[in-house]
């Protein structure tokens, strides 16, 4: 599953406006960019698409409607348009590749959901073949201190969408369940390979090193290699493939913007990567979508 266009109405923080992220065929591009200047609304626009996943298939969180809907108004609207894989299709006995989730925010809203839309949403499963939707957002930090998390599915599911600080606690125990994980080992490898030019992770040694030197404790790596980690990560326990991946500013910790974005992009098959900058780099003769958002109103 992937994005093809946003149509937004009445949320707080964007202006009204309808973001297209498809190429000239049609279909939706693999890689969205979305720049702007500060408080044009590209973190809230992340966080609009994770309310809208979590409004179709609600987590044990409930969504606070409030921040979405613009002060004087009773409701705010989202409109967004799914482009369904052949096998989302094949499942749904469907040929249409789009399908519409028409979300209404505000007190005493009865939602109409699509229950075809619910059916996808509500799957999950740590492979490659389920998708997902995936949310690293400015919180995101490497929780080495806060106590173990389990690395099961139905612990881990509700966490794909939120942007809890304690969402990356699952790392410790992912770490020392490696040497019996040959797969997700290699995995996890060349993930921290793609995204960081210093940090690596040994899969015959089972060790994480910074450079030369053995990391003994996760709170000794940089900023920007615990980054790296976190992406490689949950890509790694997850199966992150086939999936809606949205990142808030991959340079956030000091990883190389455009070294993160790529070895964000790689570290599954077939997902598409949405991700707001400030990096201005990144920009600069992009191969996707380029969304520019500054927070003026369009008419619709």
């Amino acid at each position: 599953m992937k994005i093809a266009s946003i149509r937004t109405i009445g949320i707080r923080g964007l202006a009204d406006t309808e973001l297209d992220f498809r190429r000239a065929d049609g279909r939706p591009h693999d890689r969205v960019l979305v720049v702007g200047p500060s408080a044009s609304g590209k973190s809230r626009l992340l966080e609009l698409i994770v309310a809208v996943r979590e409004t179709l298939a609600p987590s044990d969180e409930l969504i606070d409607e409030e921040p979405f809907v613009r002060h004087d108004n009773s409701t705010a609207r989202a409109v967004v348009v799914f482009w369904l894989s052949e096998e989302e299709r094949a499942a749904l006995g469907r040929s249409d590749p789009s399908i519409q989730a028409d979300v209404v925010f505000g007190s005493d809203v009865v939602q109409e959901l699509d229950p075809a839309l619910v059916y996808l949403f509500e799957r999950y499963g740590h492979d490659d073949e389920t998708p997902k939707l995936e949310y690293f957002s400015e919180r995101r930090r490497l929780d080495v201190g806060g106590g173990d998390m389990a690395l099961d599915e139905e612990r881990q599911r509700r966490f794909r969408s939120s942007g809890d600080v304690r969402k990356l606690a699952f790392v410790p125990g992912f770490l020392a369940a490696l040497p019996k994980q040959p797969e997700r080992a290699r995995r996890f490898a060349r993930g921290v390979a793609s995204l960081s030019r210093a940090a690596r992770y040994d899969v015959e040694r089972h060790a994480l090193f910074s450079g030369n030197r053995t990391i003994e404790d996760l709170a000794e790596l940089s900023a920007s290699e615990a980054d790296a980690v976190s992406f490689a990560a949950t890509a790694a326990l997850v199966g992150l493939s086939r999936s809606i991946v949205l990142v808030d500013r991959p340079e956030l910790h000091g990883l190389d913007p455009m070294r993160a974005f790529r070895g964000i992009c790689a570290l599954g098959e077939d997902n598409q990567v949405i991700a707001t900058t400030s990096a201005p780099e990144l920009a600069q003769g992009f191969e996707g979508s380029l969304v520019r958002l500054d927070g003026t109103a369009k008419r619709l």
